[in-house]
Formats: C-alpha cells, structure tokens, sequence
C-alpha cells in the first residue's frame, strides 16, 4: 500500500470519528442533547429547559491543577545556557501553548502537537484536535509518530485541504473525492515525523466520557422539576354541590368573587402536590456522582476558608492520582518537544545539547504554604542543588535565570554567601 492510499484510510479514520469527538466538543460548549429533544405535544405545558456545564468544569479543573502554574525546567548538569535558550524561545507561546494542548486532550481524550519551525525561523509548537487529524506509529516499542495527517476546511472556503507529515517532508494537497492534488512539498527539517500524541489518560478517554449520561439525567430533572413549578399556577377551581354557567364563571373570574347558590356548595383549588424533597435528593445524589466519577471534589461545598494547603490535598487524593498520570503522560510528550527543539538548535545556532539533561517540574496549582516551603528550602542547602531549590518556590518561574541575577547582584556588593542564604 503506497503512501497516498495510507493517508486516504486516514482521512476515512477521522471522518468515521467526527460524530464522536463532535458530541464530546458540544457537550464541553453547553450544547446538550438535552436542547434539542423533542418539544412537548400539550402547547399549554411549559417546556423550559435547564443544562448545567460540569463537562466544561471538569476539564477546566483538571487542566488548571496541572498547568495552573507554569512548567519549570532547571538542568541536572548545572548548563545554564540551554536553560536560557529553551527560556528564551519558549517564553513567548509555551504557557497557553501547554494549556490549550492540555485543554483538548482532556475533551477529546486525545490531542496532537507539531513541531516547526515558524516565519521568523524560530522553534515552535501547534495543536490540533482528533477533529482535524490522525496519526500513524511506527509500530517500535517506542510508538513514535511516522505518519500524521490533517484535513481542514477554511473559513467561506469550500475547498478540502489536506496537510502530511512524515519522516522527511510536510506537504498540503487538496482533495476532490479521493483525489489529492499536491499545492506544496518542503522538507520540515526535523530527522523524523515532528509529530506527537498527548492523551489525557491511561485508557485516552475524555475527561467527562464517563459522567456524560448522569449530566444529561440531571439536565432532565432540574427541567422537570423546574416545569413542575412554572405549569403549578394551572390549578383548576372546583365546585361541588351546583352548576354554574361559563358565563357566570367568566364573570366571577373578571369580578375576583364566587357566589355559591346555597349552604351545601363549596370551592376549592384542585392543585399538583410536587414532593419537593424527592427531587432535592435525587439531583443531590447525581451531583455528588458526578463529582465521584470525575474523581474532583466540590471546592463549594467541602471546603472552608481557613483550610490549609495540607488538608485540601488530602481532599484532593483522587484528582492527585488522576493527575499524577497525566502528568508522566505529558512530560513525555515535552520530552520530546525538547528533543525537536535541540535537532533545531543544532541547525539554526550550531550548538548541541541533550534534552536527557533536562529535568521537568510540574507545580500544583492550589495554595500552599509558602513560609514552610521557604523553610524546607534552607534546611536543604548543600543537600540539593540550588537550582533545583528554587524551583520549589512557587513565585519562581525561571530557577536558572533567578539563580544568575541573584549571583549578580552578590557579586556587584562583594557578599560571599550561599545563593540561597537571603531567601
């Protein structure tokens, strides 16, 4: 099979996808099945209906308590320089670069990033989502990208452009039916397909996949409930022991009076009795699910002000172990991120250094206490490598460049101390 029929079972791959990763996108936008059920056949019931976004919290809480704060990279060999090069050309995208990427990998369980090489010349990274494009591995045990493949429409276009990269040329065709015409080839420059697939979890499924039919559940309930209370004001008088023409009625009605013709007649209001209570405790029980599949807690209602940073992790145990597997699933894509950036360096500066030399921090991204860390950070002195301490501290987001400025500044007054003895 030649190249051209692979990237056509591709494309058949993502179109065959679409309907699955469309619901998971619609559900993360508020756009819930809920909104385009069939309406009511009684025109005169109320049909209000009522959608509540955990799908978008989740994945917001998820992402922000990983990425909340921004990765840090500090050098095992003490190489400065290639700390300031990645700070420098970095710096200006990876933050919401690494959010965004993050951000749909956990709507659509899976996300993909591309290195190239920008119209300044510079290293950088895009994001795309399994909407867009699928991807081919080699079949090693390392699972390396050989293939990927985009397909994408523009903006009042109705043309099919498709992109390819594999291990030696990015090309963009277009595509009529099965037919694909070549628009441009170039070399990517990078020594294998620049292409990598983040998923957001072991199993590669979104983040809110599981809870998607207990939302829906609790859509409906707070709807149902919600029309119970607007069609309550469709009471109906009841009146026992005479008759009464419509046209009196609709007099009484008019005048605000009812005048019964003898003793024995009576009126009352024939009403719904909804069992409030029911529905309270049903949706307090779906929520309360939906927070336990999602392995979250509700920072509403389980947390008070005072509560320290310890006892809020405690809480948080489960997102904690959901996020400590991200976290090594993410860290080996910027890994390899890295090892693009250094083939880059290579060519556009002449230097050469190796991405094993650097280590990766993730920062949690809830409060912490600050004074013990400061603590903890001068009890270590001598025992840890200085760079590696300050990239403990949370308000420190360059450890390499702060050790450099504070070595600076002691040189400029003549102080022969630790780096770290003023923190």
């Amino acid at each position: 099979m030649n190249q051209n029929e692979v990237v056509l079972k591709l494309i058949e791959k993502i179109d065959l996808n679409k309907v699955k990763y469309s619901k998971l996108e619609r559900y993360y936008n508020g756009d819930h099945d809920i909104l385009h059920e069939k309406g009511k056949s009684d025109p005169t019931k109320s049909d209000m209906r009522a959608y509540f976004n955990y799908c978008r919290k989740m994945v917001q809480n998820t992402v922000g308590y990983i990425l909340g704060k921004p990765v840090n990279y500090s050098s095992k060999s003490g190489n400065k320089e290639f700390i300031d090069l990645i700070d420098y050309y970095f710096s200006s995208w990876e933050k919401e670069h690494n959010i965004n990427l993050k951000l749909k990998s956990a709507i659509h369980g899976s996300a993909y990033e591309v290195s190239f090489i920008n119209t300044k010349g510079e290293y950088q990274c895009a994001y795309f989502t399994p909407l867009e494009m699928v991807v081919l591995h080699d079949g090693t045990v390392d699972s390396k990208v050989s293939l990927a493949v985009r397909k994408y429409k523009l903006e009042f276009d109705e043309t099919e452009y498709v992109e390819i990269w594999d291990s030696v040329n990015y090309s963009r065709y277009t595509k009529n039916g099965s037919n694909l015409t070549l628009l441009e080839q170039k070399p990517h420059r990078f020594s294998r397909c620049p292409v990598r697939k983040l998923k957001n979890n072991d199993s590669e499924k979104s983040t809110f996949e599981d809870i998607i039919r207990i939302i829906d559940m609790y859509n409906s309930l707070h709807s149902i409930a919600t029309q119970e209370a607007i069609d309550f004001r469709n009471a109906y008088l009841v009146l026992k022991n005479c008759s009464l023409e419509q046209t009196e009625a609709q007099k009484m009605k008019e005048n605000g009076i009812i005048i019964l013709p003898n003793e024995k007649a009576s009126a009352e209001w024939l009403v719904k009795n909804p069992n409030s209570q029911f529905f309270k405790d049903l949706l307090t029980n779906l929520r309360d699910e939906i927070y336990v599949q999602s392995q979250q807690v509700n920072m509403n209602e389980n947390f008070q002000s005072n509560t320290s940073g310890v006892s809020i992790r405690l809480k948080l145990q489960e997102l904690e172990n959901q996020s400590a597997i991200s976290e090594s699933i993410f860290e080996r894509v910027l890994k390899d991120r890295l090892e693009f950036f250094c083939e880059w360096v290579k060519i556009a500066l002449s230097k050469e250094f190796d991405a094993r030399d650097i280590n990766i921090t993730f920062t949690r991204n809830v409060p912490v206490d600050e004074a013990s860390i400061v603590t903890m950070v001068r009890d270590l002195q001598g025992i840890v490598p200085q760079e590696e301490l300050l990239s403990w501290l949370p308000r420190v987001s360059n450890p390499s460049a702060s050790v450099k400025k504070l070595k600076e500044e002691m040189d400029g007054t003549g102080l022969e101390k630790d780096l770290l003895g003023g923190i």
